[in-house]
């Protein structure tokens, strides 16, 4: 049954991903709508995300004309990759907080990723290993390049990615660990500086620094920005009382450094994409009264002309080989406005139920992002045409996705649950 989240509540359920922050401006009239503890405006934003991801990626493979549409006009894929970003900078912050444990957090986020995230990954090796028809990527090295791609942070280095959407996870644990650092310094509820902050640096600064800084070492100067970030991080740990707090600090703040240090895209695209998370963030709290609807509009605001200018300034477009298309900076801010403006329109409606249908394809989101990557990979071609085989590939991706969910992550989810229960029991304990 729907009901609506309101200040003072937390409703749980089973299904529950992380259990619906406190929303609502401060006002129950206001109150977000949920069902078994899940945030419905979220979850079908999720569903329409995963979707329109999994409707272009197969789409493409069976018509050039998706494919050069896509890269001329609107980047559907990238869409729905800035939907579930927006969704993830509205409710993680809020699931740290919600339990005031970093530790626990992480638990967490492990057994709600890396269960199904280890699955698809062996099931593509094992298709590459046992399969004529299949082939790994040019140059891929089973050992490292495995060990690697368990990471999720494989994204920030030359090697070949495993799952070729997984990209994007690199990205979501960036975020996290700039989440968690920002916890353990005490600023993890000025999101509005941290959104401000990003989203300007990456009109100001955001053709800086060139690709894969680390790795090809592109000019004289490649160490400065990475040694700049690094100095930056062990300044900050100074903030931290605990020598715990501080190595967390150093470690997570060195990922992050690292990483954006030898990321795949240009600058201002990466704080674009972080940046967008930390605007969610903002509009989390203003659901939960913590910031008012004026700032969070400003905010929101800003990040839309930002986006535009960004994008005039710093895009330079790659013809993509098979369609010929070459994206234009307009093409890239069309596609991250129109993300932004679904996200606002569906948060004004927050209040509102949601079609169950859709909700449920939220819920899964997860498997239908990660299992339309294995069925891109392993399924085989179909006689009947083109359509034939889209129908058939996205049956197989939505009905695997049900599986799995079921199967895979919420046993995953419910492991994690246990583990956390475990350890509170001993840290009380302890008391």
């Amino acid at each position: 049954m729907a009901q609506r989240t309101s200040p003072g509540t937390t409703p749980a359920g089973d299904d529950a991903l992380d259990p619906a922050p406190q929303t609502g401006a401060g006002r129950a009239s206001d109150a977000a709508t949920t069902r078994k503890g899940r945030l419905e405006f979220l979850d079908a934003l999720r569903g329409i995300a995963a979707f329109v991801v999994a409707v272009q990626h197969i789409g493409e493979t069976h018509w050039v004309e998706v494919l050069g549409w896509s890269h001329h006009w609107f980047r559907a894929g990238e869409f729905g990759v800035l939907v579930f970003f927006l969704c993830s900078g509205f409710i993680i912050p809020a699931s740290l907080e919600r339990r005031n444990d970093l530790v626990e957090f992480w638990i967490g986020r492990a057994f709600r990723l890396w269960p199904l995230y280890l699955a698809v990954m062996a099931l593509i090796m094992l298709a590459w290993g046992t399969s004529a028809r299949l082939a790994p990527p040019a140059g891929f090295r089973v050992l490292e390049d495995g060990v690697l791609n368990l990471t999720m942070l494989q994204v920030f280095s030359t090697r070949p990615l495993v799952i070729g959407a997984s990209w994007t996870l690199g990205y979501e644990l960036v975020f996290y660990l700039l989440v968690s650092v920002l916890f353990l310094l005490g600023l993890h509820r000025r999101s509005t500086t941290t959104s401000v902050v990003l989203l300007v640096a990456a009109l100001g600064a955001g053709g800086l620094t060139s690709l894969w800084m680390l790795q090809l070492r592109p000019t004289d100067t490649w160490w400065t920005f990475p040694a700049a970030g690094l100095l930056l991080v062990a300044v900050a740990a100074g903030r931290v009382p605990a020598w715990h707090g501080r190595a967390a600090v150093v470690a997570m703040g060195a990922v992050v450094v690292l990483a954006m240090s030898n990321r795949p895209h240009d600058l201002y695209f990466s704080l674009l994409l972080l940046g967008s998370m930390f605007v969610g963030t903002v509009l989390y709290r203003f659901t939960a009264g913590q910031v008012s609807g004026r700032v969070a509009a400003r905010v929101f605001g800003l990040a839309l002309v930002v986006i535009v200018l960004a994008q005039y300034s710093w895009h330079i477009g790659y013809t993509e080989p098979i369609s010929g298309e070459t994206p234009r900076w307009w093409t890239e801010a069309g596609t991250f406005v129109a993300a932004y403006l679904v996200f606002g329109a569906a948060l004004l409606l927050r209040h509102r139920s949601w079609p169950r249908a859709l909700t449920y394809l939220g819920t899964i989101s997860y498997s239908v992002y990660l299992l339309h990557a294995l069925v891109l990979i392993v399924f085989p071609p179909l006689p009947g045409g083109p359509w034939v085989g889209f129908l058939a590939m996205m049956a197989a991706t939505l009905l695997g996705s049900v599986l799995t969910y079921h199967v895979v992550e919420k046993p995953g989810i419910a492991w994690g649950r246990r583990v956390t229960a475990a350890r509170r029991a001993r840290l009380a304990g302890r008391g």
